[in-house]
């Protein structure tokens, strides 16, 4: 008897082609400029979110860290009326990143067997998440 469950739950395999080189996780879908004024912001946001999610997957969250501060950074270079919603929906992407990576971090630097390797990590990510909900 075969195992059919093997083939529908395999997550790598999806992993793979969620945070492939090729793929980008903000995509324009519809815009009233047709995408003009954000292709090249949206192109380098993305750039920011892959190096920052390799950063993570890699444990060097500083690293990651700013990498999303770029990406932030980026995103309010956005000005254009019609891309004000955009540029608003990229940062709260990147701040709910940010928020996740501060939690693992408060798990790995609070946690029961506290590792002080992680806690200037924590700090930084904390200090930057200030910087954005000031910002925004």
């Amino acid at each position: 008897m075969k195992d059919k469950r093997k083939s529908k739950f395999s997550m790598s395999k999806y992993d793979n082609d969620y945070f492939g080189d090729g793929g980008d996780k903000i995509e324009l879908v519809t815009c009233p400029r047709g995408g003009a004024s954000c292709n090249e912001h949206r192109f380098i946001i993305n750039k920011y979110l892959l190096a920052s999610h390799k950063f993570h997957v890699n444990k060097d969250y500083r690293r990651s860290i700013e990498a999303l501060k770029l990406a932030y950074d980026k995103t309010t270079d956005l000005r254009e009326p019609t891309c004000l919603n955009c540029a608003i929906l990229f940062r709260c992407m990147v701040t709910q990143t940010l928020e996740n990576i501060h939690d693992d971090l408060h798990k790995m630097a609070k946690g029961l067997l506290f590792n002080k390797r992680y806690q200037s990590s924590y700090e930084f990510a904390g200090i930057v998440l200030k910087e954005f909900k000031a910002e925004g």
